[in-house]
């Protein structure tokens, strides 16, 4: 008699990233490197997905569940309509929660532009993500 037993590859989660999300989830990881921090999606557990997302003013979220510890979710409608820095402003913030375990900041500068992308966008700072200010809130990023 012979038994063979195998553990299904279903068993096991599977950490995927919808393929739009991929090169934003690439680039957080990159301007993590050039400011010395690793970012391992694996080890963390994160996933990304695009789905539509029924809270009124929600574009997205860090979930965390049972079946998907780390997800960061990101509004279809939302996503259809953003333009690059738009996205990468969202995604960057959602992986702020998901990856760097971060809470929201909405400090303000002298002119009340948020200091950071962690802003929980409740309208307390003016968000200001333009090229001219990425390199400074991608330091404040990956700095707190």
């Amino acid at each position: 008699m012979l038994i063979i037993v195998s553990c299904a590859k279903d068993d096991e989660p599977e950490y995927l990233v919808d393929l739009p999300l991929q090169p934003y989830f690439d680039r957080f990881a990159a301007e993590a490197a050039l400011r010395s921090v690793a970012i391992d999606y694996e080890a963390l557990m994160i996933t990304g997905d695009i789905r539509v997302i029924g809270t009124p003013n929600v574009i997205g979220q860090c979930g965390h569940t049972e079946k998907e510890p780390n997800v960061v979710i990101i509004d279809k409608f939302y996503w259809d309509t953003a333009d690059d820095l738009e996205r990468e402003f969202l995604v960057f913030h959602e992986l702020g929660h998901c990856a760097l375990k971060l809470g929201h900041l909405d400090d303000a500068d002298v002119r009340g532009d948020c200091v950071s992308i962690m802003t929980s966008g409740t309208g307390l700072c003016r968000i200001n993500y333009t090229e001219a200010t990425r390199e400074g809130l991608l330091d404040e990023l990956f700095t707190q």
